[in-house]
């Protein structure tokens, strides 16, 4: 009895692994059989997406058909188009019907002398998204010639509606956000230059998309930016120009352009920008050379430089020299 419940046993097992093979097998054998895929998509209402329907392991194949299924609520297709596994030439044929039915199509196609290539693009499928939403694209009826082709399970595509993209909301979402991003006007240095341009670039490109001022969270803030990068910028020119100028000992009445256009560019900062004199940082420089060309040209310069630079220590000499006759004169009357 022992023995005949192992034979069973063993019995059940082999026919359980047996069919487990047979089922792989079929599996296996389908894997390689001709494969079609549509491709997935997406895109806004009223968008026209476009779909690939592809074929693998089609070598020598002869041609074929499929329906394809979709939620005609989402998507009503457009037109269709053969692909590079259906070359145009004579004695291949690419049909379509886009109202087989009601979320429904049908493409059939032809390659009459056989396909040389294993798999590519049989044809794409234009779709308009008529609504939002989502719907698969599932293939039924295939028929693939010769009859005696294997085909595989299809994969099925999809395509997906979504919320379009509000240009003049972005665009101004983004232009605000640039300008908070941006240092409060008494901490920007000219390295922000970029940051403050981008912000006004931005600002720009949502008011051509039809923004307005009040748009903005805070427009005056990207305009007091600009404001001081204007006055950083005059003042640094200026500095720049004073800085280039030769020292005062080799300063000759050539160099008095040069000196004159340094005024300029300071007087320029603190006429349009509101600069001060503590803003500049070599404006004694300036000064300076200033006061070397007047001496050149023979006029009276202005102290800290030229004649008037000795007055006190020669008021001191005079003063010492004074003290020194009074004293002589007075010693021997007090003898």
């Amino acid at each position: 009895m022992r023995l005949i419940k192992k034979r069973k046993t063993m019995l059940i097992t082999m026919t359980i692994c047996l069919a487990l093979l047979l089922l792989l097998s079929q599996f296996a054998f389908a894997s390689d059989g001709v494969r079609l895929s549509a491709s997935s998509e997406t895109g806004a209402v009223d968008d026209e997406v476009t779909v690939t329907i592809s074929i693998e392991n089609a070598l020598n194949t002869e041609g074929g058909q499929f329906d394809l299924s979709f939620d005609s609520d989402v998507v009503a297709p457009v037109s269709a188009a053969r692909g590079g596994f259906v070359p145009d030439v004579s004695g291949n044929l690419f049909d379509y019907n886009l109202d087989l039915a009601d979320g429904q199509l049908r493409v059939i196609w032809v390659t009459a002398e056989g396909s040389d290539a294993g798999s590519g693009t049989v044809g794409t499928i234009v779709f308009e998204i008529v609504d939002e939403g989502e719907t698969n694209l599932n293939f039924s009826n295939i028929v693939i010639s010769p009859d005696d082709v294997d085909v595989a399970a299809p994969s099925s595509g999809k395509i997906t509606s979504e919320d379009p993209v509000d240009e003049l909301k972005k665009a101004i979402d983004d232009a605000n956000a640039a300008i908070a991003a941006l240092p409060a006007v008494e901490d920007l240095t000219l390295a922000d230059k970029a940051d403050v341009q981008r912000a006004r670039d931005l600002v720009d490109e949502a008011k051509d998309l039809g923004a307005e001022d009040a748009d903005f969270d805070d427009l005056a803030k990207l305009e007091d930016a600009e404001k001081k990068i204007a006055k950083l910028e005059a003042i640094k020119a200026a500095d720049d120009a004073i800085l280039a100028l030769p020292s005062v000992d080799i300063l000759t009445l050539d160099d008095k352009p040069a000196v004159v256009a340094a005024r300029a560019l300071v007087d320029r900062a603190k006429t349009e920008h509101g600069a001060v004199d503590a803003d500049f940082l070599y404006l004694d420089r300036l000064r300076a050379a200033e006061n070397r060309i007047k001496e050149l040209e023979g006029l009276v310069p202005t102290p800290p430089t030229g004649m008037m630079h000795y007055l006190l220590p020669l008021g001191m000499l005079i003063l010492l020299a004074g003290l020194v006759f009074y004293v002589k004169r007075g010693y021997p009357a007090s003898r």
